[in-house]
């Protein structure tokens, strides 16, 4: 029998299930290579580093509010705390964090659509966010994590759950076109049709081992 040196399982075939890399046979000597894991020095410093950003944000956000309080034409504080607050979770989340792609490009698309959608409320500028930016960039995230995904065929498993929040995002602007709260229907249809069509590509073209896996998530 040969041993998949990424998974450690006894497998007959000269290709393991799980990974679908090539295995060993057991008599060879080549070692199983395990992560390098961060050590405390490391946690250390990542964990300073996420301080001293706090720390940046809620100085910048008390400066900005006493700025206001003494110029009170107008109340930018508000947009002000927006942005540094996004910008706060894209280093802290997107760029620091060990998370998994697929959660960084969905957070992404939440604070993202979020604070351009309250941006435009706070300014009275209309539904244009809704309309437009969010399906935009509901289909930027989907089209961004089935390119991942695609690229990384070793790990598709792990992307089941967050293909599957795209795809239902994919069809919010459409019920949110039902409920009124968006006005232009066009944009919110392509994005509906893109995630229907991701979600029919991955069916037809991905392997049994995922198809399963997603079936098993819609409980088929």
């Amino acid at each position: 029998m040969n041993q998949c040196h990424h998974c450690g399982v006894w497998v007959k075939n000269a290709t393991c299930p799980l990974c679908h890399s090539g295995v060993a046979d057991s008599s060879s000597t080549e070692k199983n290579g395990y992560p390098t894991y961060p050590t405390v020095n490391e946690v250390k410093k990542g964990k300073m580093i996420v301080k001293v950003a706090l720390f940046i944000a809620i100085s910048l956000i008390s400066i900005a509010l006493v700025i206001n309080l003494l110029t009170p034409y107008n109340l930018w504080f508000i947009y002000f705390v927006s942005i540094v607050s996004y910008v706060f979770v894209t280093f802290y989340h997107t760029i620091l964090s060990p998370s998994h792609t697929g959660g960084k490009i969905l957070v992404q698309l939440v604070c993202l659509s979020g604070l351009l959608v309250f941006l435009t409320m706070l300014s009275g500028g209309g539904n244009w966010a809704l309309n437009y930016m969010v399906p935009f960039f509901v289909d930027a995230a989907t089209l961004l994590i089935t390119v991942i995904t695609l690229r990384k065929q070793m790990s598709w498993r792990s992307y089941v759950g967050y293909i599957l929040s795209m795809i239902l995002i994919g069809f919010l602007p459409v019920l949110l076109y039902t409920v009124g709260l968006v006005t232009v229907l066009w944009p919110s249809m392509i994005t509906a049709l893109y995630s229907f069509l991701t979600l029919v590509g991955m069916l037809v073209f991905s392997d049994t081992t995922f198809k399963s896996d997603l079936l098993r998530r819609f409980h088929l």
